[in-house]
């Protein structure tokens, strides 16, 4: 799951990257910027970050945003093996690895940690009104265009647990359905889900068949929909995040162990366990990868209950620049195909494609 991809990613690891590249083109930086980056930067950096590891953070992202400025002057060619805009060819991860060090220590800011994006439109080929419908509820008469947007942060608990390494976090993930253009039914949101995850996140720097395992995560994840009684759907995991990288591919494979519950009594028991078969349609595990090529990213999720009744699920997106002046939004498409694209629709053959923006991506 790429979600855990990138979190707490420590400039230790960072800087041996610094090391081992080489700058295309060469940019000069001003004194007085480094200097300004450096004041600005210990407030919030890790401790466990030397003087020389800040300097390096500092002039790869004044590297960057220095040569982004050229690039709206100079136009590269399409041949180009290198472009500027899209930062560092060789190290998909290193820049939001750098920027997330910098900033661990600062308690005044909050980092992103899975996506966060908007889709003010998104439509879906077969609305799931079945679980509304069996409750009574008012949400049977669903429209098949909504919109969707995922809110994700996360905070440091504690830095360092092992030495200079092992970082604590608290993440929340909340992805929302909104029913925005359904007047006849007061455009409700059809679906919250809320995902509270504690997560304990180890840098690395092994090669294994070319590839670079740069992090490792113990995640113990929490998701819930926040509906009671035959609308709640919920479960609870040990979740184990290993991500690789290669150029300017990265990939992670997410297995996960579902935390026993106790069986239901009756429809909508609070006790029991809501949905008791949500393993045969989303599995034990994700797998998920992107490549960066220029300044797009492509992405794709795939899971899969590796049984015989075969189920499973894919997500492909897109996020591409739309303004060459700033790269604090995106455009983002997205599709979804199979089943567990929310907690309500668990059980349910989805197909969605969406439209709209996006705020923080992969890296």
């Amino acid at each position: 799951m790429m979600k855990h991809s990138l979190a707490g990613a420590g400039l230790l690891l960072v800087a041996s990257c610094i090391q081992a590249q080489t700058t295309p083109t060469e940019v000069t930086i001003p004194p007085e910027e480094l200097d300004a980056c450096l004041r600005s930067s210990i407030i919030g950096a890790a401790d466990s970050m030397s003087v020389r590891e800040l300097k390096e953070a500092c002039s790869l992202l004044l590297e960057k945003k220095i040569a982004a400025q050229v690039t709206e002057e100079v136009v590269q060619p399409e041949n180009a093996p290198y472009a500027i805009n899209g930062g560092a060819e060789n190290q998909a991860t290193r820049e939001r690895m750098t920027i997330e060090a910098l900033n661990r220590s600062n308690r005044f800011m909050l980092t992103p940690h899975q996506r966060n994006y908007i889709l003010p439109a998104t439509y879906k080929s077969d609305p799931n009104s079945e679980p509304y419908a069996a409750a009574g509820d008012q949400l049977q008469d669903l429209k098949h265009t909504e919109a969707e947007f995922q809110f994700s942060i996360k905070i440091l608990l504690r830095e360092g647990i092992f030495g200079d390494n092992g970082h604590l976090y608290l993440g929340y993930t909340n992805h929302a359905f909104w029913q925005v253009y359904n007047g006849d039914i007061s455009r409700p949101f059809r679906e919250t889900n809320h995902e509270p995850e504690l997560i304990l996140s180890f840098t690395n720097d092994w090669e294994i068949f070319g590839f670079r395992n740069v992090l490792n995560e113990a995640v113990l994840n929490h998701q819930s929909n926040g509906q009671s009684g035959t609308l709640s759907r919920s479960w609870n995991r040990i979740m184990f995040n290993t991500v690789f990288e290669k150029d300017n591919l990265v990939f992670a494979l997410t297995p996960w162990y579902r935390l026993p519950e106790s069986k239901a009594k009756y429809p909508g028991d609070p006790k029991g366990d809501d949905n008791p078969d949500i393993e045969k349609f989303l599995g034990h595990f994700e797998f998920s990868t992107a490549y960066r090529h220029r300044s797009n990213i492509y992405s794709m999720m795939l899971r899969n209950n590796l049984r015989g009744e075969n189920k499973g699920a894919v997500e492909l997106g897109w996020s591409f620049p739309i303004s060459s002046r700033s790269q604090t939004i995106r455009g983002y498409l997205k599709y979804f195909n199979g089943y567990g694209e929310s907690l309500i629709d668990y059980n349910d053959h989805t197909q969605t494609i969406g439209l709209g923006v996006i705020f923080t991506d992969l890296f």
